[in-house]
């Protein structure tokens, strides 16, 4: 839901930007077109960039030795591998009594 609205106003500061811009009004023009532009990169790169976590799945899916705490959460998560295309995949990990490694 907030994401949405953030979305939706940046795509608002956006065409105001270009309307400002258009009507000769170039400096807020270019101001609001600027943050505008770069809080809708910002929120759909985030959306890319950390993905979230998903419960294992059967099939092509082969486990990897690679393990790490989620930051957000503190629970594990395993990295699940498709050597068929090379996606990656992260999965709920198993707990293992301790919720974060010992040093």
């Amino acid at each position: 839901m907030l994401r949405t609205i953030v979305i939706t106003v940046a795509a608002i500061l956006t065409c105001v930007g270009i309307g400002l811009i258009a009507s000769g009004v170039h400096t807020p023009g270019w101001q609001a077109l600027g943050v505008g532009v770069i809080i809708l990169i910002g929120t759909l790169f985030e959306r890319w960039r950390y993905r979230r976590i998903e419960e294992p799945s059967n099939g092509r899916w082969q486990r990897t030795d690679e393990q790490f705490i989620d930051p957000s959460t503190g629970d594990p998560v395993e990295v699940m591998f498709d050597p068929r295309t090379g996606e990656r995949r992260y999965v709920a990990g198993k707990s293992r009594g301790a919720k974060h490694p010992a040093p």
